[in-house]
């Protein structure tokens, strides 16, 4: 994906909008250039980052040698696949399989991540209930990084979902990182109840109103 070269030049000022287009959940998505990256934006939040990308760069340098190891990932809430700029970051590779619902930002996605770091990835636009209710394959690293603007919508902490992401990890060796945001003590504490029913949490990271849980799968 080109960029003309003063937009380029200034992208290292201040981050520059290049594409905008309707969203499949959010009215509107943004594709900002800033600094060397592709940021996806709506009209809250920022949904990717690159290799920046805080969450999953904290989350993945915790995990890193345990990754070297494993040789799959899914991916639920795609965004522009920071979480394989973060895995190409850390000079890891594995086959990687991401879902969004949103099209466009499929679209936007592959072709970021086929451009900046060559890595084979199936990308598949679906809703991420929708696919975990359905896959039948099992992987040794997910990613939950789903959001709405700035709220993690209510599906993704509730016992039944979960278990589906937890029925998907390999075995008690994998891993699932999940990205929350806290609005709402009384709700984070819901959630966690939820999470403990179901996995094990090893590992929690804090990035501002940021929960950045690794999670194993009980046995």
């Amino acid at each position: 994906m080109k960029v003309p070269i003063l937009q380029h030049l200034l992208s290292y000022l201040l981050p520059i909008k290049l594409l905008s287009a309707e969203g499949k959940t959010t009215p509107r998505i943004h594709l900002y250039r800033f600094r060397g990256r592709w940021q996806l934006g709506a009209a809250t939040a920022l949904y990717s980052d690159g290799a920046a990308y805080r969450p999953l760069l904290a989350a993945f340098r915790y995990l890193q040698g345990d990754l070297k190891q494993k040789k799959d990932m899914l991916v639920l809430g795609a965004g522009l696949g920071s979480a394989v700029s973060v895995l190409h970051k850390l000079h890891i590779s594995m086959k990687s399989t991401l879902i969004d619902i949103d099209p466009q930002i499929i679209e936007w996605g592959k072709q970021i991540i086929e451009e900046e770091t060559g890595y084979a990835c199936q990308w598949i636009c679906s809703d991420v209930q929708d696919f975990v209710t359905e896959q039948q394959n099992a992987y040794e690293l997910i990613v939950l990084d789903v959001f709405q603007d700035r709220v993690v919508p209510h599906f993704v902490t509730t016992v039944v979902f979960l278990q589906k992401c937890n029925n998907l990890l390999k075995d008690t060796n994998s891993a699932l990182v999940l990205n929350y945001i806290i609005n709402n003590p009384k709700n984070w504490t819901e959630t966690l109840s939820n999470i403990q029913s179901i996995f094990r949490i090893e590992h929690t990271i804090q990035i501002g109103i940021n929960r950045i849980l690794v999670l194993r799968k009980n046995a």
